[in-house]
């Protein structure tokens, strides 16, 4: 298995590190993301929605912040969409909240959709056509389809996935 640094790019500017960073990742066309918050998320009790910053640092050095309005995820997973959305998914559902755990923002931070694709989220890829990959930790009932995105930022589901898979697909 061959290891690769992230690039030099890849690091939170010195504005934002007042803030709690809840998650990180770099996208398929190489931009650093950031989710930050005012501050961490409490063990235990509800969670309730927060607005959170989504810092991007593309390759060249340019900056972008998006706010995210009411963003649900107590520990979220977050990734970029082609449009310049973004993808926040908690990793685990709540019994007795809406069980939609994953939220899709548009450009401006505003929530366009929601739905969910099974509890116990360890891994969330968005590719360059807008599927999102969801892989799942090995407690949940749910086994993942191999090869097949697991939603859209509609939620859709396909005929490839629904054969192999209960979670949401193109």
């Amino acid at each position: 298995m061959q290891k690769t640094a992230l690039a030099s790019f890849a690091h939170l500017p010195r504005t934002h590190h007042d803030r709690h960073v809840l998650t990180s990742t770099v996208d398929v066309f190489g931009v650093a993301h950031w989710l930050l918050a005012d501050r961490a998320p409490q063990p235990g009790g509800d969670a309730r929605p927060f607005d959170a910053l989504v810092v991007s640092v593309h390759p060249g050095g340019n900056i972008e912040r998006t706010e995210l309005s009411a963003v649900r995820a107590r520990w979220p997973h977050l990734d970029r969409l082609p449009d310049g959305g973004f993808v926040v998914a908690a990793s685990r559902t709540r019994r007795y909240e809406d069980a939609d755990q994953v939220q899709v923002f548009d450009a401006l931070g505003r929530e366009t959709s929601s739905f969910s694709v099974g509890d116990a989220i360890e891994h969330l890829l968005v590719d360059e056509a807008s599927h999102i990959w969801v892989g799942h930790f090995d407690e949940t009932q749910l086994e993942s389809a191999a090869g097949a995105p697991q939603a859209t930022s509609t939620g859709r589901q396909t005929a490839q996935a629904s054969q192999a898979s209960s979670t949401a697909t193109p």
